[in-house]
């Protein structure tokens, strides 16, 4: 039965030391699980669920849910985040729960550095009632079945417009959980140190409607070969997303989402192995749903700037209506006044008209009498008489005060 059971226990350590951090299909939604750093590096509070079921239909396949709550304070400078976990394999289990600190460094307008500190507790158990066992006194089964220990992550991140490079450590103080030291050599569950590295370059399509990011992904730890996760991610902001990703010597994924309104999504993994054992293992089956709620800072300071220039463009349409509608009543004022100058300068014609006929009927008369004393004709055809009919006859003058009377 010892044999026996040395021998489950080291195969669920060499599993255990293969995937010892929780695996995701869906870990780019939430990169805060790993890396502490990019904790509120959006600036809005999300909180996101993920659930797995890995090799569906095989006995003991590893079962995993998780929950992370995201949050930034202090204008961004601040991040936060909350990661608890419940991991299942066979008859090993683990939970835990992380609070992550981050600072964001402004270095320039387009670039910002990070720096995260996370610390947590992790518990890990062994479910005894599902061993099978000849003997139920066998003394193997008397140690303690479950302890715990407290552990750290460190993260760094660096975003240059919309390129991001992160690096972390999950598992800082590599610690050891014992559970007993009453045999040939203590009954322990080593925690290995991880590091992570990603990066991410987001395309934005037609104005940010639409955002096309690449990303890679590197684990290693000792023992351990590293893994590399390379995919591209498609999101479409007003309806969802689709994306793909490769995992070396492991998995292939197809990602696909529906953004169900402007703060709540769901999406769904499917996953299929690609290793030598993939017809023994099955497929795997995610689901993560994540909601977004709070201040983003960045988003009020944009819609604040869209209202503060709207409203000035507003009061300027407004300034200028009130101008146009003030040199309305002026130019009429200005036509009116013309109107009136043109009138005085008619009459004042007309007037001078009316004089120099008067006058010259006058010398006409004075003519006329003149020859009337001396015996000769008071006309003659050489010398028309002018009449007033004659004088007042249509003239520009005239025809310019009709003009103007009918204005």
């Amino acid at each position: 039965m010892k044999k026996t059971l040395v021998l489950a226990l080291i195969s669920g350590a060499f599993m255990a030391q293969a995937q010892q951090l929780p695996l995701y299909a869906n870990y780019f939604f939430a990169p805060q699980m790993t890396n502490p750093a990019v904790s509120g590096a959006d600036g809005f509070s999300e909180l996101t669920t993920m659930h797995r079921q890995q090799w569906q239909g095989m006995e003991g396949a590893p079962e995993t849910s998780a929950l992370v709550f995201n949050g930034a304070l202090n204008k961004e400078r601040i991040g936060y985040s909350v990661y608890a976990y419940t991991d299942k394999t066979d008859i090993v289990s683990r939970s835990g729960i992380y609070g992550n600190y981050a600072y964001h460094a402004q270095l320039s307008e387009t670039s910002v550095l990070s720096f995260g500190v996370g610390a947590g507790y992790v518990n890990n158990s062994f479910d005894m009632a599902s061993v099978r066992v000849k003997n139920l006194g066998d003394p193997f089964l008397i140690p303690a079945n479950q302890n715990g220990t407290l552990d750290m992550t460190l993260g760094l991140n660096l975003r240059v417009a919309d390129f991001n490079l992160g690096v972390s450590v999950p598992q800082l103080l590599n610690p050891t959980i014992t559970y007993s030291n009453n045999y040939d050599g203590p009954v322990a569950y080593h925690l290995i140190r991880h590091y992570v590295a990603r990066t991410q370059y987001d395309i934005k399509v037609q104005k940010d409607r639409m955002v096309l990011s690449p990303m890679v992904t590197v684990r290693a730890a000792a023992f351990v070969k590293p893994q590399v996760d390379a995919g591209l991610m498609f999101d479409m902001k007003e309806y969802g997303y689709i994306g793909a990703m490769y995992r070396s010597n492991y998995a292939a994924t197809m990602n696909v989402g529906v953004h169900l309104t402007p703060v709540l999504s769901l999406g769904y993994a499917h996953e299929f192995s690609t290793n030598t054992y993939a017809s023994y293992l099955g497929m795997s089956n995610e689901f993560i749903l994540s909601y977004k709620f709070g201040d983003n800072k960045r988003n009020e300071r944009l819609e604040a700037e869209i209202k503060r220039l709207k409203d000035k463009q507003r009061s300027s349409a407004q300034e200028t209506e009130k101008l146009r509608s003030k040199k309305k009543p002026s130019r009429q004022k200005d036509c009116s006044f013309r109107r009136q100058a043109l009138k005085m300068v008619a009459f004042a014609a007309m007037a001078a008209m009316q004089m120099a006929v008067t006058t010259a009927k006058t010398e006409v008369g004075t003519k006329t009498t003149a020859k009337a004393v001396l015996g000769t004709p008071a006309t003659t055809p050489m010398q028309p008489v002018l009449s007033e009919a004659t004088a007042t006859k249509s003239t520009p003058t005239t025809w310019l005060l009709v003009h103007l009377d009918t204005m």
